[in-house]
């Protein structure tokens, strides 16, 4: 029987729990993944808290991304078993069997790894749609990437090398920042010892960045709008630091942080956008989750860069699907770099 792990409640990561479910049926476009590796994402842990929008009511399977090799084809999808393959999911992603549609599902490029193939969607179509369909960053342009050395970061940081363009970065210690280098970042800033607001505007003289990537969240929203240059653009895709491990009675120890957060966190009034001459967009990847044609596009791009030797992920702790709740600590904790994955499948029977 397949296995899948779910979050049982809204809660912390004690939540999570594996267990067996029926075995789906596979349709003539759709394709059954023995899967090897899941995806972990912050948006995991937000819908874990239950305070994540689009996630549904639990209980249900979170992930969003697997790699594996495919079991079984349907007469019209494209695929052979046998195939090395990434496949996406809206939710219900950490299983050891994934039934996905065809138009969902890539074929690994030569050379990539399964657990590259895993840490590869998520996290670097998220980074791909804020530089190429949000902010529209152009070669030559300078872009601030917060969280530099972590999943998004290090994807947007390779890109942003790819596209030609100028980066500084931010991490909370100095190691981060020398990985982050090693993956091209220009300027890094230590924000555990340096204000980055000052710094940035002492780098790039007083102009200030085209382009700013935020999750944070609480007041770095604020501090990032005061680093752009005019006609800058500020992408905001998560929240971080108002991100509890829960909203039980059992958390209340974080609520204060989580309110000072919320309290801190900057409002943009249109006239201000204005005086400035500045925009600020927000970034949802799932919810363009219908928009398969378009997802697929920058899915193939990506895959086409990873040919061409451009992006690589980079995968910093695999837990076994068993252990979710270490990953999601690991992930809450910040002090990962790169991707963190699920290992789907055990030498060990359940």
């Amino acid at each position: 029987m397949p296995h899948a792990c779910f979050i049982t409640r809204s809660g912390g990561p004690e939540v999570l729990a594996v267990r067996e479910v029926p075995r789906q049926p596979c349709g003539p476009e759709q394709v059954r993944v023995a899967v090897a590796f899941c995806g972990a994402n912050f948006a995991d842990l937000a819908a874990r808290a239950g305070v994540y929008g689009p996630a549904p009511r639990p209980p249900f399977v979170p992930g969003f991304e697997v790699s594996g090799t495919v079991e079984e084809a349907g007469p019209r999808s494209g695929f052979s078993p046998g195939e090395r393959v990434l496949a996406v999911s809206r939710f219900g992603g950490y299983v050891d069997e994934l039934v996905a549609d065809a138009a969902r599902v890539r074929r690994l490029p030569e050379g990539m790894s399964l657990e590259e193939g895993a840490a590869l969607p998520a996290q670097y179509l998220t980074a791909h749609h804020a530089l190429t369909r949000v902010a529209h960053a152009q070669r030559g342009e300078s872009v601030l990437i917060h969280a530099v050395a972590g999943g998004v970061g290090t994807a947007a940081l390779q890109l942003s090398r790819a596209f030609g363009l100028v980066t500084y970065g931010t991490a909370s210690s100095e190691e981060k920042l020398a990985f982050a280098r090693t993956h091209g970042l220009d300027h890094g800033i230590d924000y555990a010892r340096q204000d980055f607001e000052v710094e940035v505007r002492r780098l790039t003289e007083g102009r200030g960045v085209d382009v700013a990537l935020d999750a944070n969240g609480g007041p770095s929203f604020g501090r990032s709008f005061r680093c752009l240059a005019p006609g800058g653009r500020l992408v905001v895709y998560g929240a971080a630091a108002a991100l509890p491990q829960s909203l039980t009675p059992r958390a209340i120890a974080q609520w204060p942080r989580v309110a000072a957060a919320l309290a801190r966190q900057k409002w943009f009034h249109p006239f201000e956008l204005i005086a400035r001459n500045v925009s600020v967009c927000g970034l949802q990847l799932l919810l363009l989750w219908d928009d398969v044609e378009g997802l697929g596009q920058q899915l193939d791009a990506l895959l086409a860069l990873y040919r061409e030797g451009r992006v690589r992920p980079v995968v910093e702790r695999v837990f076994p699907l068993a252990e979710a709740a270490q990953a999601h600590r690991a992930l809450h904790s910040r002090r990962t770099r790169g991707k963190v994955l699920l290992r789907a499948r055990e030498e060990t029977p359940w």
